[in-house]
């Protein structure tokens, strides 16, 4: 993996974007014909809730040690986990192409949607209303990704969701913030710093190769 990939793989735990976002993005390199799984577990799963959703580290560390001794509660949360990804990320991705979403990730999402939500709650942090975990018993940890994704797509930043357009094959979501609404890349740091040297290195060839009189 090149250093600039290195860097690449840090911006799907970037606090700019929706929680929803963020969670898609933990498949990185989606436009390959193999992408990278940034959750390869049910524990990297906690590790990402830990530190996306301020003051649930003690909370998840207790389920996860409860995980730990129960496997099999362990593997079904992560099939869930990673079911939902994929389900908000082609509904997304059905958004931005302004299509017809996928009858089945739609039915998947809804399914999740009116589930009840036990053992998570909203309260307060430092006088900010957060999401709260409790660790005592097992928390529907999906529902604040699920909220967050039901806003996204039907709130007022549903029509400035873009997917990154790097030639390498990123794939990343984002939300377009640009006045004019024409960002291409995931994040000017990395994807759209290398598109900028292509064009700059096209331009010199270019030039170079021109005839001179």
């Amino acid at each position: 993996m090149s250093s600039n990939e290195d860097r690449h793989s840090g911006a799907a735990g970037d606090s700019k974007e929706e929680l929803a976002i963020r969670f898609v993005n933990t498949a990185a390199w989606r436009l390959r014909s193999s992408r990278e799984e940034r959750l390869p577990n049910a524990q990297a799963f906690l590790q990402w809730l830990a530190g996306n959703i301020p003051g649930s580290e003690q909370p998840l560390a207790l389920i996860n040690a409860r995980w730990r001794t129960h496997q099999q509660d362990s593997a079904k949360a992560y099939e869930a986990a990673i079911a939902l990804r994929e389900a908000v990320y082609e509904l997304l991705v059905a958004r931005i192409a302004d299509v017809a979403p996928p009858i089945e990730a739609l039915e998947h999402f809804n399914a999740l949607l009116v589930q009840p939500a036990d053992g998570i709650r909203l309260g307060t942090i430092a006088g900010e209303l957060v999401w709260c975990v409790d660790g005592a018993s097992d928390p529907d940890l999906l529902k604040p990704i699920i909220v967050s994704a039901v806003n996204l797509m039907t709130g007022p930043k549903a029509h400035r969701i873009r997917q990154c357009q790097d030639d390498r094959g990123c794939g990343w979501l984002f939300i377009d913030e640009s006045r004019a609404m024409n960002r291409r890349w995931c994040s000017m740091g990395d994807c759209g710093n290398r598109a900028k040297a292509q064009r700059h290195y096209r331009r010199s060839r270019g030039k170079s190769d021109s005839p001179t009189s």
